[in-house]
């Protein structure tokens, strides 16, 4: 099996820490919101700010990585997470000390949130396209597991780092994974550059989202993206009034589940998609068939127990299917619209975080029940166009597992 290039891991380690404060703001504002005065909308809302502005920007910055380069992209992307987790972390701080209340703190929060769109949705177009940059089809399903493995080991030591931080500062979390992303930063700024990162085109990608390479793709992505932000917003909300309605913190137990998670994930782009090398199209049909599974299974269960079982799981089928899509479309749009289509992927993935404050909370509100009901239903309908949609069953015929080097096929187009 070939070596991949040790750039990945770096690129990886830069996603680590965004996964790691990432994990910190989905567990901790929740119920920190409450304890503030916000109720479920509102909080809802400063997630639903950071996805829209990530959906406006990620293609801009998908674009820019193919003309002026991959590298000063994803510097720009991770400058702006750490710079997002300050400000996030300064508003939590004036909210707990009772300098700002009601909609004054929301307006900050927000804001916090937004910078994290605008310029932390640079990182993952620019590493995303660099992996197709230094990868041949045989191995893209390898590489994207990698990078993406990063993200979810983020997600992992996030939670646990940051519940003994969080027994001392609400702030002290967010200030080490920003010295993290600045520290990445700067060892990215003396690595050579060993591949053509600098392309400076002078002609704008043809690529459009309704082009038959792109859309069945982000299709499962979009329903991909809202089961993930249905779960990652009402998570939380179901430890404290489902699962452990008696316990005095019910964000240690939320934080674990939230780790199981990242561990499935792990599991399945470290094990699945990198060590066996199991093809994009395989990765993408059976992490949406286990997906819907999990979800059904939270909307049945309420035991401690069983739903950690099933959040483990849950993250097994997410890890495999993120990576399977994004190693699908970067094989189906060819090797010169790499930046626009992983632009695309970040557009596309946080419609779920935009829908989800008008769609899932209001349901939760109704029934703690219903988003994974919801989310079930998305699942079982995706697993169904997977199976009938050309372009899905062309990646699948298509394999891309690890064959000999003379054997490599060309991307085919089309």
């Amino acid at each position: 099996m070939k070596k991949l290039p040790s750039i990945i891991w770096l690129l990886s380690g830069g996603l680590f820490f965004v996964g790691a404060g990432q994990s910190v703001v989905f567990i901790t504002i929740p119920p920190l919101a409450r304890d503030l005065g916000l109720n479920e909308i509102q909080t809802g809302s400063i997630f639903a700010s950071s996805a829209l502005a990530w959906m406006v920007f990620s293609p801009y910055w998908g674009r820019l990585s193919d003309r002026r380069g991959r590298k000063k992209v994803v510097l720009i992307g991770l400058l702006g997470c750490a710079l997002s987790l300050i400000l996030f972390s300064s508003a939590l701080t004036l909210g707990t000390s009772n300098v700002l209340l009601g909609w004054k703190l929301l307006a900050v929060l927000i804001l916090a949130r937004m910078v994290n769109g605008v310029l932390g949705s640079a990182t993952r177009p620019a590493a995303g396209a660099w992996i197709a940059d230094v990868t041949n089809p045989e191995e893209r399903g390898a590489g994207y597991g990698r990078l993406n493995s990063g993200f979810s080991a983020g997600r992992i030591v996030g939670p646990a780092i940051a519940g003994f931080l969080l027994l001392i500062s609400y702030t002290l979390p967010f200030y080490l994974f920003s010295l993290g992303l600045v520290v990445t930063t700067l060892v990215l700024i003396g690595q050579p550059l060993k591949h053509k990162d600098l392309k400076n085109r002078k002609e704008e990608s043809k690529l459009r989202l309704s082009d038959n390479q792109v859309w069945p793709f982000l299709a499962v992505a979009a329903g991909m993206g809202i089961c993930n932000a249905t779960l990652v917003q009402t998570a939380s909300f179901f430890f404290q009034d489902i699962v452990t309605p008696m316990a005095s913190n019910p964000i240690t137990y939320a934080s674990i589940g939230f780790m199981l998670m990242a561990f499935g994930s792990l599991l399945g782009q470290l094990l699945l998609a990198d060590r066996l090398r199991i093809s994009p199209g395989s990765l993408v049909r059976y992490g949406t068939l286990v997906t819907g599974i999990s979800l059904l299974g939270i909307s049945l269960f309420n035991s401690l127990t069983a739903i950690y079982f099933l959040f483990f799981f849950l993250g097994l089928g997410h890890g495999t299917q993120s990576t399977g899509i994004s190693a699908s479309l970067s094989l189906s749009v060819g090797q010169e619209n790499q930046g626009k289509a992983n632009g695309f992927m970040g557009m596309i993935l946080p419609v779920g975080h935009v829908v989800s404050p008008f769609l899932a909370m209001p349901l939760y509100m109704v029934s703690p029940t219903y988003p994974y009901l919801l989310g079930f239903m998305i699942m079982f309908l995706t697993l169904l166009f997977i199976e009938k949609n050309s372009r899905h069953k062309w990646i699948r015929n298509k394999g891309y597992r690890r064959v000999p080097q003379d054997q490599n096929q060309a991307v085919e187009e089309g």
